[in-house]
């Protein structure tokens, strides 16, 4: 493969991009018949972009990809390039040999049924891809993540594509991305591969009824940070924190036990962040002031911008607790998670969170 050929490819398809941004790709309003008929036309690097497809980041090139035919059932070098249409937000995987010509393509991705049904669509960036063998049959498949953007929250989608050893091409497993997006499985690639691949999954964090099966599972307890408290409708309780890894990335729940063991109430803290590094926090004050003990977290944890690079972020979250249940607070979280500096301490967050409340 010409491979000192790609990044003069990659150049002359976003020189096209930028020349064709007053061409009839923004010219009609586009309909969900004419865009088909525009993806189906796409036979060339070139008019990846002049399509409205537009990406500039080599990151999002995989260029020593092997092919399966379904003729020959020989392996073909190829380039895949993954990009996000400029306009409609759909996500797209483009195949293209040493040429530039397009020898596949698909839309059929997960992060394109968010709006079931519809054309448009709310991702905004690629934020992954890679190339593993995923179930170990000798062929390299396609592993793929998406930033988006809906309702405006702000997450990931992760999708795999498995090459089809007697058909050619790839299939996609909905039951797989099912899982990997409902538990939070699509930080990177290594993760996705380590559920789909490797066997691992998250799944038991949410559903495990037992402290023991969560140990078993392979949750580690914050030994340090796990204490006793008296919740006046769950009684005498363990809060225990904890992290799992998978990959190289370690997951942070917080569990209420009784005294059996059994899990009374999981807390999900870590919100939509990519990593988490320690919790240098965490209260049984009442904090809105019902004379009921609440729950607060201060974590700190990682995250990566569109970028790809890495931010250190001290983030909180309070659970009001209620008759028989918590409830996450959202409004206070809102106001003032802006203005943490990360030198704040727990109580500094429990204050502030009562002077909120008017107490």
């Amino acid at each position: 493969m010409k491979k000192s050929y790609i990044p003069l490819l990659l150049c002359l398809t976003i020189l096209t991009a930028f020349l064709s941004l007053t061409s009839d790709v923004y010219a009609e309003t586009p309909t969900a018949a004419s865009h088909l008929a525009r993806f189906q036309s796409i036979n060339t690097l070139a008019d990846v972009a002049a399509n409205g497809y537009i990406t500039s980041d080599k990151a999002h090139v995989i260029d020593d990809f092997s092919l399966i035919s379904n003729e020959s059932g020989k392996k073909k070098d190829c380039v895949v390039y993954s990009a996000v249409h400029s306009v409609l937000g759909r996500a797209a995987l483009f195949i293209a040999d040493a040429d530039g010509s397009i020898i596949y393509k698909t839309e059929d991705l997960e992060c394109n049924y968010i709006e079931k049904g519809a054309l448009y669509q709310p991702n905004i960036s690629i934020a992954a891809i890679g190339a593993r063998d995923v179930n170990q049959d000798g062929l390299l498949d396609l592993l793929l993540i998406t930033h988006c953007i809906y309702d405006g929250v702000e997450y990931k989608i992760g999708d795999i594509l498995f090459q089809n050893k007697k058909k050619g091409g790839f299939y996609r497993d909905w039951r797989i991305s099912d899982k990997i997006n409902r538990f939070n499985m699509n930080t990177d690639i290594n993760m996705m591969d380590a559920f789909a691949g490797g066997g691992q999954s998250s799944e038991f964090l949410y559903s495990a009824a037992t402290m023991d099966e969560l140990i078993e599972g392979g949750f580690k307890p914050l030994k340090y940070q796990t204490f006793d408290a008296n919740f006046e409708k769950f009684g005498a309780v363990s809060v225990v924190p904890g992290t799992y890894k998978m990959g190289s990335h370690y997951i942070f729940v917080l569990y209420l036990a009784d005294k059996e063991g059994r899990v009374l109430w999981n807390f999900q803290a870590m919100r939509d962040y990519d990593n988490f590094s320690e919790m240098p926090g965490i209260s049984f004050k009442d904090v809105d002031g019902d004379g009921w003990a609440d729950l607060s977290v201060l974590a700190n944890y990682i995250k990566l911008d569109h970028n790809n690079e890495t931010h250190a972020v001290t983030d909180f979250s309070i659970y009001y607790q209620r008759d028989g249940y918590f409830f996450e607070d959202t409004d206070f979280h809102k106001a003032f998670v802006g203005r943490l500096t990360g030198r704040e301490t727990m109580d500094d967050v429990v204050q502030a969170a009562r002077k909120y409340w008017g107490w």
